[in-house]
């Protein structure tokens, strides 16, 4: 197993939301959906990754924002919180992104973009680099997409709402806001390492039978998520504490683990039904410098 590089630099954006989860959050989804693949799918995971893991790539899809600025809003849905559900016309077309490329992206959105990158990772047509990339971004969205607050469009997913955080108002070098907290700070505070974490979540899985739970499209996820939201936003908390925090954590862990689950049921579902020899075959018929990523529906 590589270890994982955290992220450390913070990526400012003008509009939009920041990221979900943490690195600790997406590694603990990439290892619990590991330990739920077929061996099928842990075969073609190695033609694809080699010697990486699910973990190593969790938050590749955030350290390359700050390179490709086109990939920003795919991170998060702005459902409007008093909508009934997920709208692609309405939610994904944001022509009011400052990139470029957000003027023609109609698919600019984390429920579109999880449709494309499984559609290209099961495309015996599509190129090596686009199928690794196609998984890499899977790996992260299928996380983002169960933060509840990444399909909110209220305060920027909260980002905007300050807070304190157990007897702080500063979280590291920076002022504390309701988005970061369910980032990070609920999962720091347990005080869990990424093992242990995973253990609990598989547990919590078992005693709440979420492996029942595991189909579902983006768009159904999306609308949990955006319900959840409504929630968390209506508790109106000016400070995050101990009883707050007893109030939520179970609600993260939820949403960890069934994030963990439905990349699995996904991941099984795309490339555990390809035979290895045939995706080995597949991945050579394509030349190994091909770069250009797919984006059709």
């Amino acid at each position: 197993m590589k270890k994982v590089i955290a992220v450390c630099a913070l990526l400012v954006f003008v509009t939009g939301q920041l990221p979900a989860w943490g690195v600790k959050g997406h590694v603990i989804v990439a290892r619990l959906a590991e330990s739920r693949l077929t061996s099928a799918t842990k075969k073609n995971l190695r033609l694809l990754l080699g010697n990486d893991d699910l973990a190593a790539v969790a938050v590749w899809a955030d350290n390359i924002r700050k390179d490709r600025n086109e990939t920003f809003g795919w991170h998060f849905v702005d459902i409007p919180k008093d909508a009934d559900a997920f709208s692609s016309p309405r939610d994904c077309f944001r022509p009011q992104d400052k990139n470029p490329a957000a003027q023609t992206d109609h698919d600019n959105c984390i429920v579109d973009r999880i449709d494309i990158f499984r559609q290209t990772l099961a495309d015996p047509n599509a190129s090596r680099n686009d199928r690794i990339e196609a998984l890499k971004f899977l790996v992260h969205f299928v996380g983002d997409i169960h933060q509840p607050l990444h399909d909110v469009d209220e305060a920027r997913g909260g980002n905007d709402i300050k807070v304190a955080a157990f007897g702080s108002d500063k979280c590291g070098d920076y002022l504390c806001n309701l988005h970061g907290v369910w980032d990070y700070s609920l999962i720091d505070h347990t005080g869990y390492s990424e093992a242990d974490y995973v253990r609990h979540l598989n547990r919590l899985i078992k005693e709440n039978r979420l492996d029942e739970r595991r189909e579902g499209r983006p768009e159904d996820w999306a609308n949990e998520s955006h319900l959840l939201a409504r929630e968390v936003l209506a508790e109106h908390a000016a400070a995050v504490d101990q009883s707050y925090y007893y109030a939520n954590i179970v609600l993260v862990d939820q949403q960890l683990a069934l994030a963990g689950v439905r990349l699995a049921a996904l991941l099984n579902d795309t490339l555990g039904r390809i035979p290895n020899k045939q995706l080995d075959q597949e991945l050579k018929s394509h030349h190994p410098d091909d770069t250009q990523t797919r984006v059709t529906r």
